[in-house]
């Protein structure tokens, strides 16, 4: 099957379809605004409605949430109520008068009760009132806070659950305790009161989004989710929404690339299932998937590959509402093909003020590196102990200040005209004379109303980021527009976002000679960075273009100072400044919905979303680069991507006879997408630095288009009883454009069971104690993991290469066609995911002690596998659907309030999650499958049949029968060139423990972040030490002797050389395996609130300042300067760290203010 081929721009070749559904959500926009009733007063204007309608409408406006027993409050019970600049305390006095409800607000959140209020009568004269405070079993309720109602006057129980308080002697007393519904009690004289609290159930009926988009109770749910709030998410100010969720979801964890702030991150939940293809979570927007496409994939040589970032960085923190964590199979079941990795759900905040509200924020964060290398300051360059200019490693005499010769007077720079400089250290070389501290300041504007029908919102962000690395950096602005409007039984809801993104200079990867930090390790100490050139070079200076050698810049400064090293260690001047890559992005994503309700208990939602990108990405590879002989290349990328999700949902919602009640939903979806991509490459710059395709001796172009499209159909149903029973059973048909006929339809069911046993027993009246709610869920799905297009036939990838002909001195057209190199499976499958969980859920301690525990056991089967094709096929490799890879893990959530006083509260929330994986069988002729691997550095990435996912094999030492290492008649190791396992990339488990503690107006919230076993390849250690420029090279300069045994079994005693020893060793892999267990305190926020008393006479509603920190201090590591947890990779070869970017810690200023 031969691809199709570009015959015009990508961006031109959008479908008209595309173009009229992005009218179509702008459209949808218009029609919200047109029904947008701008007020600038907080207004409600009501008559005769029920009181659901009423609490409704409090909740659109407000934005906040309620919770309320159904039995407790007559909801079709009519009212009226007209008002303005009224708070939202003084509404729902007026709206519950005479209900018998009282109310109690918490944050932005609503508690509705029954109550039974006496009289308020106030005494001018005060009295002494003692009183003990308890909950239902006897137990003294500690720092419950006791107020006299309608004032400031207010205390807090001891340790004894005892207070003292002066009063009225008419005065009535509100007592509140976390957990509990707060109470009123009448003073009427007496001195002495005891009041017991009743259990607060009202906070357990937390409502959370599913999959599609659905609401529902949490303590319905079948599976293990969590949900985060969009202010833990901006709390201390991560642009990128992928990092800010590390350590604060359990079973989730999160790599970011060695490659800085513009870099990517993997996400991976409940560990990998795929070999071969994707592993990380499908990202759902507003209820519409976008693309989460990383960059971060490279060889090990570097092969000019730039890490271009991950798509779901392009979501503003600043926008985002909640994120839901569908972690499971049968969270993510209703996404059929797509859920096989669990979902991310993203809900994106709406207009919620009446009249007009707006939000401005500023915060300002400064960059450097958290960990850096220990480098030795006492030997330069040179080899064997002695001085040489030409040298690239510090294996030379000891520095003392000495006039040596120049380095840049080497084979390489003949125009140098510096003859001695000073053989010293240069300390910090890379930090003290190159890199700088980076800023970020990102500024966003956030525009809410809301009329009686409709809201609107409006947000501008500008994230504007200059790199620690010179001449680097990133500008981007998004701009959010979002309007809901409803019309009697219609309503609808559209937003668009666009974002526009120009990044400067991306790090390159691993041990590519552009890689600063790569090189870093490399260059002898006795090297200045600043003495090495960053400027142009014409053919008149230094050597010809295309000698293989470099020269001296316009500046007299050398491009090199080294011709030792065949080219791999490059000047960072040079790679800063001249060898440059450039990317610009613009994206647009959005939906248009409308809801129609045919009765309370039945609606229909149609709906329509898009995601698009497209993107240009230009290197350089400069004029008079050392070692470049073409004399410089350019290469320019454009690449287009767009997908569209059409889908419709029908909903029912009904009790029956009060204890029966019945959820349903059944839709459909189509989804489509296409990616163009071209790139063009000039190799031999004709006319120096002059960078245009055009300029090139030889020019090839390649282009490519990939399409597919997905049909679906699902269902939801989920029976209740008394509300303390539910089981949902849930189905999907996903039907595939990239298989075959007869493979293209799956079916992807999921069942879940949720008993309430404490609801259960409270029924028979039979008592909990000190648990205050109880859950037993169970939960069983089978999902899909989507098959790429174009692995059913053959297929040839054509492209068009200008060479220059040196014969007739013109350029020639020459048609280059390659056949797949995999011979492709007629009856390919897609990957199977089956699994099933059951966990349990308890809060106790009067709310103040809660507990998740889930364990599940999932099964990827059917996997698409690249295994050994016949010799006669004419291929290498072919695909195979078979094996089964089996992860198996528990995950625990703890959140606990050790203190709880009016003054101060203190929430804490654990995180833990242990994931074991087994490759539990691969197929009949192929036990093993190589994930990753590099040659060069002698370390893979295997999945064995029988062993681990993430399984590391590489060489050894040689070794004898009792484990002694065996050296060869120099006094070296030998090397075992058999790979052997040497350890695993996947920790033994994970935990993240959150605090907040609040006092008065001041918050502090800290996150610590632990990694606990699994391994890594160090290859930055390997290469510091192979060169002599870490601290840890210093033992065995004038000789050493390797503890292990001869050949023949005698004990060792011929010395050697810490360089001759450090040489061999970068030949094995065994010695830089490390323990990649660490520490580290990943976050951390201290706030003030200014006081209402402050800003009363003003128009601000709040203020709120922050010290902002993330990535601070690496509290333990094995890794002795370097991050265990960076790479050079976001695929599915994890484990190999080389050459990776140092961590930042980030340390800044956050201004909030709502007026």
């Amino acid at each position: 099957m031969e691809r199709k081929k570009w015959k015009e721009n990508a961006f031109s070749r959008l479908h008209i379809g595309h173009l009229i559904k992005l009218t179509l959500i702008t459209g949808g926009l218009m029609m919200c605004l047109n029904g947008f009733s701008q007020s600038t007063k907080l207004s409600l204007n009501l008559e005769n409605v029920s009181l659901e309608q009423a609490f409704n409408e409090i909740k659109t406006q407000s934005g906040y949430t309620m919770a309320y027993k159904n039995k407790d409050i007559d909801l079709k019970k009519q009212v009226s109520i007209k008002v303005e600049n009224k708070t939202i305390e003084e509404v729902l006095k007026q709206i519950l008068e005479g209900q018998g409800v009282d109310f109690r607000i918490t944050n932005k959140h609503i508690v509705l009760a029954k109550k039974g209020l006496p009289g308020t009568e106030k005494a001018s004269e005060k009295m002494k009132i003692t009183g003990t405070i308890k909950d239902k079993t006897g137990l003294e309720l500690i720092g419950a806070t006791v107020v006299e109602k309608g004032t400031n006057n207010g205390t807090a129980t001891d340790a004894d659950g005892n207070f003292t308080l002066s009063t009225a002697p008419n005065a009535i007393l509100l007592v509140s305790y976390i957990g509990f519904n707060a109470k009123e009690i009448s003073v009427d004289g007496n001195n002495k009161l005891s009041l017991t609290l009743e259990d607060d159930t009202r906070i357990l009926d937390e409502v959370v989004v599913t999959a599609l988009g659905i609401k529902r109770e949490k303590k319905a749910l079948g599976y293990s989710m969590q949900e985060l709030t969009g202010d833990g998410m901006t709390e201390t100010r991560d642009p990128n929404v992928a990092n800010a969720l590390s350590g604060k979801v359990a079973g989730l964890q999160i790599k970011q690339s060695g490659t800085g702030p513009a870099g990517s991150s993997r996400i991976i939940l409940r560990g990998n299932n795929s070999l071969m293809g994707n592993n990380q979570p499908l990202i759902i927007v507003d209820g519409v998937p976008i693309d989460n496409t990383t960059g971060g994939s490279d060889d090990f040589w570097g092969n000019k590959s730039v890490d271009r970032g991950s798509g779901l960085a392009d979501v503003s923190p600043d926008d985002i509402e909640t994120v839901s964590v569908l972690k499971g199979p049968a969270a993510a079941a209703l996404y059929g093909s797509r859920a096989g990795n669990g979902v991310i759900l993203i809900t994106t905040k709406k207009g919620v003020k009446k009249g007009m509200g707006i939000s401005l924020n500023s915060n300002i964060t400064f960059e450097n590196p958290m960990e850096t290398p220990n480098m030795q300051n006492t030997y330069g360059q040179g080899i064997d102990g002695k001085f040489d200019n030409n040298a690239s490693t510090s294996w030379g005499e000891v520095m003392s200040g000495q006039a040596v010769k120049d380095y840049t007077t080497n084979s390489v720079n003949p125009k140098s005209t510096r003859e001695t400089n000073a053989y010293a250290a240069n300390g910090n070389n890379l930090y003290d004379n190159f890199l700088r501290t980076g800023t970020t300041w990102t500024n966003s504007i956030d525009l809410s109303a809301a009329g009686d029908n409709s809201t609107f919102r409006a947000a501008l962000v500008n994230m504007d980021n200059k790199g620690v690395i010179p001449n680097s950096g990133m500008d981007k602005t998004s701009f959010t527009l979002r309007s809901t409007g409803k019309w009697d039984k219609l309503s609808s809801d559209a937003k668009i976002t666009f974002v526009t993104q120009k990044t400067n200079n991306r790090i390159k990867l691993a041990a590519d000679p552009d890689n600063i930090f790569h090189n870093y390790l490399m260059t002898p100490r006795s090297v200045n960075f600043s003495d090495l050139g960053n400027q142009d070079i014409f053919p008149n200076y230094g050597f010809p273009l295309g000698s293989n050698l470099g020269g001296i810049d316009v500046g007299g400064k050398p491009a090199s100072w080294t011709s030792n090293y065949n080219g791999n260690v490059r000047n960072p001047n040079w790679a800063a400044y001249n060898n440059t890559n450039n990317d610009r992005k613009n994206r647009y994503y959005g939906f248009f919905s409308l809801k129609y309700d045919f009765t309370e208990y039945l609606n229909l939602q149609i709906r329509s979303g898009l995601d698009m990108f497209n993107s240009k990405y230009t290197m350089i590879q400069a004029t008079g680069t050392p070692y470049w002989e073409t004399g410089g290349d350019y290469s320019v990328t454009q690449e287009t991507f767009y997908e569209s999700n059409s889908d419709f949902l029908l909903n029912f919602n009904k009790t029956f006879n009060e204890k029966i009640g019945l959820v349903a939903s059944f839709g459909g979806n189509t989804m489509r997408y296409r990616s163009d991509y071209m790139q063009g490459n000039a190799g031999g710059v004709v006319i120096p630095n002059f960078y245009k395709l055009i300029n090139g001796k030889d020019q090839t172009v390649v282009d490519d288009i990939v399409s597919a499209q997905t049909n679906s159909l699902y269902g939801l149903m989920s029976l209740s009883y008394d509300n303390f029973i539910y089981l949902d059973i849930t189905g999907r048909n996903d039907w595939v454009s990239t298989l075959n006929p007869q493979n293209r339809s799956f079916f992807y069911p999921s069942v879940g069971l949720s008993l309430l046993w404490t609801e259960m027993l409270s029924r028979k009246n039979i008592s909990t104690g000190p648990i205050s709610f109880g859950k037993l869920r169970a939960s069983w799905a089978e999902v899909g993991n989507a098959v790429n297009p174009y692995q059913l036939r053959n297929y040839v990838d054509m492209s068009i290469k200008k060479v220059y002909n040196p014969v007739t001195e013109t350029i020639e057209n020459v048609v280059l066609g390659q056949k797949s190199p995999i011979m492709p499976l007629d009856d390919l499958k897609s990957e199977k995911i089956q699994s099933w969980e059951i966990g349990v859920e308890l809060k106790a301690f009067n709310n103040r002690v809660g507990l998740d525990f889930t364990y599940y056991n999932k099964d990827a089967k059917n996997q698409i596998l690249k295994v050994q094709a016949p010799p006669a096929s004419g291929y290498q490799l072919k695909y195979a659907n078979a094996g089964n890879v089996n992860n198996k893990g528990l995950e625990i959530v703890f959140l606990g309030t050790p203190i709880a006083t009016r003054a101060i509260n203190w929430d804490i929330a654990l995180n833990f999650a242990k994931n074991t994986s087994k490759i539990v069988e691969l197929t009949d002729d192929t036990k093993e499958q190589i994930l990753g691997s590099s040659n060069a550095s002698f370390i893979r990435v295997v999945a064995r049949e029988g062993g681990a996912y993430g399984d590391l094999y590489g060489t050894t030492f040689v070794r004898d029968d009792k484990g002694s290492i065996v050296v060869d008649d120099k006094g070296l190791p030998l090397k075992n060139s058999e790979f052997s396992r040497l350890g695993n990339f996947n920790p033994d488990w994970m935990a993240g423990i959150s605090n907040t503690v609040t006092f008065k107006n001041l918050s502090l919230n800290f996150l610590i972040d632990m990694r606990y076993g699994g391994d890594v390849y160090m290859g930055s250690i390997m290469r510091g030490m192979s060169a002599g420029t870490l601290k840890e090279s210093l033992s065995g300069r004038t000789g050493m002797l390797v503890n292990g045994v001869t050949t023949d079994g005698a004990i060792n005693t011929v010395e050697t050389k810490s360089q001759n020893y450090n040489s061999r060793l970068a030949d094995i892999t065994e010695p830089w395996i490390y323990d990649a267990t660490n520490i580290r305190l990943r976050e951390m926020s201290l706030g003030f609130n200014f006081p209402k008393s402050i800003i009363k006479k003003t128009p601000l509603n709040s203020v709120k300042m922050s010290l902002v920190a993330r990535n601070i201090l690496m509290l333990y590591s094995k890794t002795n300067g370097f991050d265990p947890e960076a790479g050079y990779t976001t695929s599915n070869a994890q484990g190999i760290e080389f050459g990776s970017m140092p961590t930042m810690r980030s340390l800044g200023f956050n201004l909030n203010v709502v007026f």
